[in-house]
C-alpha cells in the first residue's frame, strides 16, 4: 500500500470521535497491547494527543472538539501486511457537520479532507437512555396530521417551525454520507463506529444488528450503495462504561490497566483491538 494514508472521521457532535482518537493514542503510545497496526516513531507536537489521552485516562469528560480547536493528528504507524505509513486524521468538530446539514455546504478545508480521503469512519451514538427507534417513530406519529395523538392535543398545539434539526439522527448521517460521496471520484471503505458499545452489548446482538434494529434507514443506505462504499460495523466501547456514574467511573479508574477499559466488537468477535477499524478501512480483513 501507499506509504501515506487519509482517514476522515465523521459523526455528529457527541458522538464519540475525540474519546476514541484518545483511546487510539492511548494504545499506540503505550505499546504493551497486541493490536494489528503499531506506532513505530514519535514526531512533531504531541500536546494535543496528550491532553486529550490524560483525561481519558482520569474517566474525565473528553472535551469535544469545537470549530477553534480542530486538529490534524499524523500518526506514523506499520502492521504487518501493511508496511509502514503516516495516517492523517483530521479531528474535526461535530458542529462543522451539523452544519453541513442546516446550511447545505461545508468548508474549503473540509471538502480537501473528503476528496484526500481513503477511508471514512463514520461515528454514532447509541443514545439508548434518550429513546430508541419505537420512541421516535411515537414521536413522530404524534405530529402527523390525522393521528388519534395530533387530534387529541391539536386544540392546544403550537405550530412548529421544520428545521434540520428535527431530522431523524439516522437521515442525518445518511446525508453525510451523501455529501461525501458527491465529492469523491473513487469507492470509499467506511467503517461505521458504535460509540459507547457498553450501553447496547446487554442486547445480545452484534454492531450490524443494533444498526439494522435501531437504525433501518442507514443500514438500507448502506447496502444499496455497494457501488459506491464498501463498509463494516463495529462496536466501540472506549470509556469501557458510563464516566457520569460515580459508581461506574470509581470502577473503571480502580482497574490495575486502562486498556481494560477497551472493547471492540465486530460480527461475533471480541477483542481490545482498537486499531481494526483503521486496519480495515487500510484494507485488512
Amino acid at each position: 500500500m501507499s506509504n501515506r494514508a487519509n482517514l476522515l472521521f465523521i459523526g455528529l457532535p457527541g458522538s464519540g470521535k475525540t474519546t476514541f482518537l484518545a483511546a487510539l493514542w492511548h494504545v499506540l503510545s503505550d505499546r504493551s497491547s497486541a493490536t494489528t497496526l503499531k506506532l513505530t516513531k514519535l514526531s512533531g507536537d504531541r500536546t494535543y494527543l496528550n491532553q486529550i489521552t490524560k483525561q481519558w485516562r482520569e474517566c474525565s469528560q473528553v472535551p469535544r472538539t469545537n470549530l477553534q480547536t480542530e486538529q490534524i493528528v499524523v500518526l506514523h504507524l506499520e502492521g504487518v501486511g501493511f508496511g509502514a505509513f503516516d495516517l492523517s486524521i483530521p479531528d474535526l468538530a461535530g458542529e462543522a457537520f451539523k452544519q453541513q446539514l442546516t446550511d447545505r455546504r461545508m468548508s474549503r478545508h473540509h471538502d480537501t479532507f473528503v476528496k484526500e480521503a481513503t477511508g471514512v469512519m463514520l461515528f454514532l451514538h447509541p443514545d439508548v437512555q434518550k429513546g430508541t427507534q419505537l420512541t421516535v417513530a411515537r414521536q413522530l406519529e404524534a405530529t402527523l396530521p390525522g393521528s388519534q395523538t395530533a387530534e387529541a392535543t391539536s386544540a392546544n398545539a403550537v405550530p412548529n417551525t421544520w428545521s434540520a434539526d428535527m431530522l431523524p439522527h439516522q437521515a442525518k448521517l445518511v446525508e453525510l454520507l451523501q455529501f461525501i460521496l458527491e465529492r469523491t471520484q473513487r469507492k470509499l471503505r467506511v467503517a461505521v463506529v458504535v460509540s459507547a458499545w457498553d450501553l447496547v452489548e446487554s442486547l445480545g446482538t452484534s454492531p450490524h444488528g443494533v444498526i439494522a434494529r435501531e437504525l433501518p434507514l442507514l443500514q438500507q443506505f448502506l447496502e444499496a450503495n455497494d457501488d459506491l462504499l464498501d463498509h463494516a460495523i463495529f462496536g466501540v466501547s472506549a470509556q469501557g462504561g458510563d464516566i457520569t456514574i460515580a459508581e461506574e467511573k470509581q470502577t473503571l479508574l480502580e482497574l490495575d490497566d486502562a486498556l481494560k477499559r477497551i472493547k471492540v466488537r465486530q460480527d461475533q468477535e471480541t477483542s481490545q483491538d482498537i486499531t481494526k477499524p483503521i486496519a480495515w478501512l487500510l484494507g485488512g480483513g
